[in-house]
């Protein structure tokens, strides 16, 4: 049989505790001009059936229908047992900073399509610090229907988000501002605040607030090795590689470097070692009679819809119908395709 209740508190609490239930074990009957006393750093959210009847923020508050406009709908829809109670879950939530640390298990793959290689292995780690903003949110988000929620199983769910988040963010940061390989690897101070501003419109859904945040992320150190064998990047020659220096050198203020002159460099002798490896594969898997012919000197490998429209003296246009037609096989990454030479070569014989 249910306890009746003349005080609804919470007494003590573990030091990592972030939810608990009033009262624990089931349900309790509430007697009308209980005292309901909520601590400072805390909020008291009743419910029944699933559903929130009400919410205290700090302060003593006494249960009548006289001072609380809600209880008095709710008693009028539930009705009394017979003893002037009424029967509710109480669940009270922390609303203090919770510091959390927080790193990369795996690199994310941040794109940014119109920079080469496409794509980057980003890694990080630190602490970010969150609350709850809005308690009721907060509960049905992190599924604390429970006695006890502490901070580790806060945290085992939001890492993953964390994770999910800072992926489609941060990418859709490098779009877009731009940034390449270089700006990624040197995170600034500026990317940071406007990737918390991202970030915080995510926290709103899970009914938090995003405090702080103190997490340093940069390149993976085998960035291009993860992004090519995960579909992204090209094998580009030599011309697009001395673009991007070109590129660099004329605009330093929008992050060409010499990280990103150095990057530039290792990517094209990764590359150009790739492509020194995949030749005499090729060359076994072809029959003489059936060899691709020989391209035009200076015809990329791999090649953007516009690069193949030069090629062909066609509009853009022309090349991506083909594309969506099936005539010119073409690989999508990301949101852009990507054409190989033997494709263009096979689609121009026919």
């Amino acid at each position: 049989m249910a306890r009746i209740f003349d005080r609804v508190a919470i007494e003590t609490w573990l030091r990592d505790e972030i939810v608990q239930k009033f009262p624990r074990g089931g349900l309790g009957d509430i007697r009308l001009g209980s005292q309901v006393i909520v601590n400072p750093g805390e909020t008291a959210v009743f419910v029944r059936g699933g559903e929130p009847m009400g919410t205290f923020t700090s302060g003593r508050h006494t249960l009548t229908t006289e001072n609380i406009p809600w209880l008095t709908d709710w008693i009028e829809k539930i009705g009394f047992s017979g003893k002037n109670v009424f029967t509710a879950d109480v669940y009270f939530v922390k609303t203090t900073d919770m510091t959390m640390k927080w790193g990369t298990a795996n690199p994310i793959i941040i794109e940014h399509p119109q920079r080469s290689p496409g794509a980057s292995a980003i890694v990080g780690n630190g602490t970010y610090v969150v609350k709850v903003k809005d308690p009721w949110r907060f509960i049905n988000a992190m599924d604390a229907f429970r006695d006890s929620v502490r901070l580790q199983q806060i945290k085992q769910r939001l890492d993953p988000m964390m994770g999910v988040m800072m992926q489609d963010k941060l990418s859709e940061l490098a779009i877009a501002k731009n940034l390449g390989p270089a700006q990624l690897q040197s995170f600034s101070k500026d990317l940071n605040e406007l990737l918390v501003g991202l970030l915080q419109e995510e926290f709103d859904a899970v009914g938090m607030v995003l405090v702080d945040f103190n997490i340093r992320l940069a390149l993976h150190p085998n960035s291009l090795a993860v992004v090519t064998n995960m579909g992204y990047g090209t094998s580009y020659v030599q011309k697009q590689q001395a673009d991007a220096f070109v590129e660099a050198a004329k605009n330093p203020s929008g992050g060409g470097n010499m990280g990103e002159i150095g990057f530039g460099a290792m990517g094209m002798a990764a590359m150009q070692s790739m492509q020194q490896q995949q030749q005499p594969q090729q060359q076994q898997q072809q029959p003489p009679a059936q060899q691709t012919p020989a391209a035009t000197p200076g015809t990329p490998n791999v090649m953007t819809p516009a690069q193949a429209a030069a090629i062909l003296q066609v509009s853009e246009e022309d090349v991506m119908a083909a594309i969506e037609e099936g005539d010119l096989k073409a690989r999508k990454i990301g949101r852009a395709y990507r054409i190989s030479r033997a494709n263009l070569e096979e689609f121009l014989a026919g």
